[in-house]
């Protein structure tokens, strides 16, 4: 029943990594997530490092906690949806546990939702994820890197940006969404390219996909397939990536990280129209240029010297709006 429901359902799927990843990831949520409106699911893939004991000795403790524990690593998307039917959520969020939470998180994801009832994704910004949710950190310790970026946090309160795709380390659906798109792509296997399948689905459904530049989420990265032999896991990224394509070729449209960090500085000069830069997104472009000097330029000559020119236009015009 609907009476029934939490606000939101947490789903994380683990396998090992108890210490330096699952540890840190659930002490964050349940430090920086007051409240018990939510719940948070953890969904075991047969770990062997000591995590099943751990999350039994946690959820005796933690109202708030369910685990379910399989007998096998049934990947990524099954994990989830294993999580997912289960959950009690009007929302449901599916959270790596490569990641730590910040203070406000859950709300700051979730509040999107009753603005827009086109918002049918929504997710944070991050030190490492493959798009423009991605910022420029300096720090490396997690510790540093959270504190670090609660500068951008105060400087993008209240902005978002709609985008052709969401990182899965953190992205927070309607219910509504699910019972009409579905649950994860269980033919991925262990992973890479479901979630962008999934936010292909969700915008085949009539629904836009936002970032929400206020919330930031740290995100160690690449931390599920570290163990996994270079080999093993460039045939199943090669298999997905061809899957994916098969499934999306009409619609898919692939750009460099480079070029949609530049489209996203593009947007935010075209929302300030005539008006001069606010001192917020002054501070947001100059990160963001930051960060594009550290990517890997675009393919193409044409694309590079085009990049590299609207990036010396945008240096010249923040530094004049700055004096």
């Amino acid at each position: 029943m609907a009476s029934d429901r939490l606000r939101a359902s947490i789903v994380i799927v683990t396998y090992n990594g108890l210490r330096e990843l699952t540890a840190p990831c659930l002490e964050s949520i349940f430090k920086n997530t007051p409240g018990s409106d939510y719940e948070v699911i953890v969904v075991d893939n047969a770990s062997t490092d000591g995590t099943r004991d751990y999350l039994k000795n946690l959820s005796d403790e933690e109202p708030r906690l369910t685990i379910v524990l399989n007998n096998l690593n049934r990947g990524f998307s099954a994990g989830n949806n294993d999580g997912i039917r289960i959950s009690r959520g009007e929302n449901i969020v599916l959270l790596n546990n490569d990641t730590r939470v910040t203070k406000g998180w859950l709300n700051g994801l979730l509040d999107i939702f009753d603005s827009d009832p086109s918002i049918g994704l929504a997710g944070p910004v991050s030190n490492s994820v493959g798009n423009e949710q991605q910022i420029f950190i300096e720090a490396s310790e997690p510790e540093d890197i959270i504190k670090e970026a609660s500068r951008w946090c105060d400087m993008a309160s209240g902005d978002t940006f709609e985008t052709e795709m969401l990182g899965f380390f953190c992205v927070a659906m309607r219910r509504s969404v699910v019972e009409k798109v579905g649950v994860l792509d269980e033919s991925f296997g262990l992973g890479y390219f479901e979630d962008d399948d999934y936010c292909m689905r969700v915008k085949r459904a009539g629904y836009t996909l936002v970032c929400v530049e206020g919330v930031f989420v740290y995100h160690r990265g690449s931390a599920s397939f570290v163990k996994v032999p270079d080999t093993d896991r460039n045939e199943l990224s090669t298999r997905n990536k061809t899957l994916f394509e098969e499934k999306h070729r009409k619609e898919y449209k692939p750009r460099s990280l480079s070029e949609l960090q530049m489209a996203l500085i593009d947007s935010y000069l075209r929302k300030s129209g005539k008006s001069a830069p606010t001192a917020g997104m002054v501070y947001k472009i100059n990160n963001k240029l930051k960060l594009l000097h550290g990517l890997r330029p675009p393919k193409g000559l044409i694309k590079r010297i085009r990049l590299s020119m609207k990036a010396s236009y945008y240096r010249k015009l923040v530094a004049s709006s700055a004096r």
